[in-house]
């Protein structure tokens, strides 16, 4: 029996050694990848179909904790798929957190909010957001929880600034978060160790980094696959500082893999990856992973992961080109050496002829898409310049044409008093000037509410329903909104608000005055919360 079996370890061996070569192989990985991305619907319909099914479940659901857990589930389902999605129902739990008046549900969601915001990179607005939460009334998930975006905030800051000394200062405040969430974990679970190998990433320990995330990584089945993931990058980012390439491309692959089959769109791993095997020389393979990237990221609306993206999309498409071109001048040289022999001159000029014209197809390719790039962001430039312009000369303009419109009536009158053209006279009436006005007012309140359709909404949140006031119709504004209205565009200084509303100066700031004493929100921060609407 012992012969029998140690001739049975014996065949095992080289299958073992096989399958643990493949665990690191990068061809192998790769290839992996490849086979994931081509039932990327597949795993997409698994996602939408559990969204759907919640869907259903929440349009029956009133608004009881049952119905805010509903929310909560859509808005796990989101929170790594579609960021917008994610915004609005975190929203929605927080809504329904308010009416359930349940502290521990308010504070749920405004985690939800500000995770959505980092994720999207909108960082100041998800740092409003964290501050409001009182941090003393936090405890267990909650605090965890809170702690975590605070970590991932200042991370994500200091990633963006990437400047002395604010980056220093930054990643301190983040490292902070991340020592107050590892001291009040158990030791050895899975999110310990993940916060260790984290903090030592940070403090450059790569080498005793692997071996935290290798020891979350065999808890197996106890992490899901979005933990996976982020593990699988951090760990390449390990393998990168340490110079080891081939094990980092193995490990963003991992990760790559992982986000394809969770069907998460918040992605890095897919872009870093084809960054580093561009470097190697396979820009086929690059330029389809930068360009799911791309479409992932869109998707998911992340605006740091945009910038990102676009900074390494180009330099992808120049090498893919650059390497075709060099392609092309092979084919010449050999050209060259053949010119003597009538079948080598036909067989090349075939060849060529060939390769020619995927040339020309790859760079018509580029030409279309940076077309499209360039054409993108002369659109976002232009409609800015249009609003901006538009807003300018259409209220500026009325104000201005008013104020002249005074004057010459005036004038008129005075030629009136002095016995010219007494005809004229009667022909003046004050209510052709206030219906000037007033035309201009509607033109104002229309034009406003086309750029801002939920001001009025927005505008009356800030105060207790009793106090809440409405305009005559979906196109027009009251004096009160009139005012911000105005401030919202910019335009703060008083005596200019009240040229263009007809109103002495301390008629306007009795109004703002007023408005403020009356609404829920503090004074000092009211403009400010009338500016992020």
């Amino acid at each position: 029996m012992k012969h029998i079996a140690f001739s049975i370890l014996l065949l095992l061996l080289p299958l073992r050694a096989s399958v643990c070569a493949a665990a690191n192989d990068m061809d192998y990985w790769l290839e992996r990848l490849d086979r994931s991305l081509e039932q990327r619907d597949t795993f997409e319909q698994r996602r939408l179909a559990r969204i759907d099914l919640l869907r259903q479940q929440l349009q029956t659901a009133d608004n009881t904790v049952r119905g805010y857990e509903l929310a909560y589930d859509l808005y796990n389902e989101y929170k790594s798929y579609c960021y917008d999605s994610a915004r609005h129902y975190a929203y929605n739990c927080l809504e329904r957190a308010e009416a359930l008046q349940r502290a521990d549900c308010i504070a749920e969601a405004q985690n939800a909010i500000a995770f959505s915001l980092i994720s999207a990179g909108i960082l100041s607005e998800a740092r409003d957001v964290l501050a409001a939460i009182h941090r003393e009334q936090l405890t267990g998930r909650l605090l965890v929880e809170y702690y975590e975006n605070q970590s991932r905030l200042w991370r994500d800051m200091a990633d963006y600034v990437h400047e002395e000394p604010f980056y220093t200062k930054y990643i301190t405040v983040s490292n902070t978060y991340m020592d107050s969430l590892k001291q009040m974990t158990p030791e050895g679970t899975a999110r310990w160790w993940s916060y260790t190998g984290s903090r030592q990433m940070r403090d450059h320990e790569y080498d005793e980094a692997l071996l935290s995330f290798n020891k979350l990584l065999q808890m197996g089945d106890s992490i899901d696959l979005h933990t996976k993931a982020m593990t699988y990058a951090e760990m390449a980012w390990a393998y990168t500082w340490l110079g080891e390439e081939d094990q980092a491309i193995v490990n963003f692959a991992q990760s790559a893999i992982a986000d394809n089959e969770s069907a998460t769109r918040e992605i890095t791993a897919l872009y870093h990856l084809s960054r580093l095997i561009y470097k190697r020389g396979d820009h086929e393979r690059a330029s389809r992973y930068v360009h799911q990237a791309l479409e992932d990221v869109n998707f998911y609306n992340s605006r740091l992961r945009k910038v990102e993206i676009n900074d390494i999309l180009p330099i992808i498409e120049q090498d893919r080109y650059n390497a075709v071109r060099s392609q092309r001048n092979w084919l010449f040289a050999t050209t060259a050496l053949f010119v003597l022999l009538l079948a080598g001159i036909l067989w090349s000029y075939w060849f060529i002829h060939r390769k020619n014209r995927k040339l020309t197809e790859a760079r018509a390719e580029i030409a279309a898409r940076m077309e499209e790039l360039q054409e993108a962001n002369r659109r976002l430039v232009e409609a800015d310049k249009i609003k901006t312009a538009y807003i300018g000369r259409s209220f500026y303009s009325n104000a201005e044409f008013i104020e002249k419109l005074e004057k010459a009536y005036l004038a008129i009158d005075r030629k009136i008093t002095a016995r010219q053209y007494d005809d004229l006279r009667y022909t003046l009436k004050q209510s052709t000037l206030n219906s000037e006005r007033e035309s201009m007012y509607e033109s104002f309140d229309e034009t406003f509410l086309k750029l801002f359709p939920h001001f009025v909404e927005r505008f009356n949140l800030l105060f207790d329903e009793a106090d809440r006031k409405m305009p005559p119709n979906d196109h027009s504004l009251t004096s009160e909104m009139r005012i911000f209205a105005l401030i919202r565009l910019g335009i703060t200084d008083s005596e200019r608000i009240a040229r263009f509303l007809d109103y002495s100066v301390h008629t306007v700031n009795t109004y703002k005055t007023r408005i403020k004493n009356r609404s829920t929100a503090d004074n000092d921060k009211f403009e400010s919360l009338i500016m992020q609407i």
